[in-house]
C-alpha cells in the first residue's frame, strides 16, 4: 500500500477535523478517556507525527508534536496502520497480534483504546473520502 499521507501537515489537518467532528457529533463519545483521566500518545511513522489526545478534562483536546504531557498510554504504528484501523480494514486485535500496533502502558487502560478507536471510526471514513474528493 502506498503511503496514505503525503506529509505530517496533511495528516494533522485531517485528524484535527476528525476530532472536531467527534466533539460536534458525539460530545460524550470520549467520556471514557475523561473518566480515566487518560492521555494517549500516538507515535506514528511515515510520516512522523506525534498525536496527543488529552482526556484529563472535557472537551478532550488534541495536539501534535512535542508536549509536556505524560502519556498514560503510548501507541506506536505507521500512519497507514492507523488508517487501516480507522477504515475498519484491520481489526485491532490483529494489529496488536502482528505487532503493527504496539501499545505501552497499563493493559487495563489499553482496553480503553478500543472505545477511542470506535469514536474515530464513526467519522474518519467520511472525512477521508471528502479529502479524496477535494480539488
Amino acid at each position: 500500500m502506498a503511503q496514505v499521507y503525503v506529509n505530517a501537515a496533511e495528516f494533522e489537518t485531517l485528524f484535527g477535523a476528525m476530532f472536531d467532528r467527534i466533539e460536534t457529533n458525539d460530545p460524550d463519545g470520549l467520556d471514557t478517556l475523561v473518566e480515566q483521566q487518560m492521555v494517549i500518545r500516538f507515535r506514528l511513522r511515515d510520516p512522523a507525527v506525534d498525536l496527543w489526545i488529552d482526556g484529563r478534562s472535557k472537551p478532550v483536546e488534541t495536539s501534535f508534536g512535542r508536549t509536556q504531557l505524560d502519556a498514560t498510554l503510548t501507541a506506536e504504528a505507521t500512519a497507514n496502520t492507523l488508517h487501516e484501523l480507522l477504515m475498519k480494514t484491520l481489526p485491532l486485535a490483529q494489529a496488536m497480534l502482528f505487532r503493527k500496533l504496539k501499545v505501552g502502558g497499563s493493559k487495563s487502560k489499553a482496553m480503553k483504546l478500543e472505545g477511542l478507536l470506535h469514536s474515530m471510526q464513526a467519522v474518519y471514513p467520511e472525512l477521508f473520502a471528502e479529502r479524496r474528493q477535494a480539488p
